[in-house]
């Protein structure tokens, strides 16, 4: 069933390709006895649309989900800090990589 999934996302290469395979695909789910299997093909229906935008476009948003558990850390440690200048300091010096230790005054 995981390899069925894998190879309709590696040999996808069009829109109607993929969507004719994530139905026969979703329709075997339905009808097989796993559980987790038939959780797995609801959510797909669910995010059906936005599954079809990845085969069109090819692009997600996880860099900004990534940036954006950074800054949650950087706020999560920075607490106490008194206004937003003080915060996108914080953030400044935790993503840009600065080597403070050659810093001299």
């Amino acid at each position: 069933m995981r390899g069925t999934l894998q190879d309709i996302h590696a040999t996808g290469t069009g829109r109607m390709q993929a969507e004719a395979g994530f139905r026969t695909w979703c329709s075997w789910m339905m009808h097989s006895r796993p559980e987790p299997m038939k959780t797995l093909a609801r959510r797909i229906r669910r995010h059906w649309r936005d599954i079809l935008a990845y085969v069109d476009h090819r692009c997600t948003n996880a860099i900004l989900e990534g940036l954006n558990g950074i800054i949650q850390h950087v706020k999560t440690r920075a607490r106490g800090l008194r206004d937003m200048d003080y915060f996108s300091t914080m953030i400044y010096l935790t993503r840009g990589k600065l080597d403070l230790a050659t810093v001299t005054i």
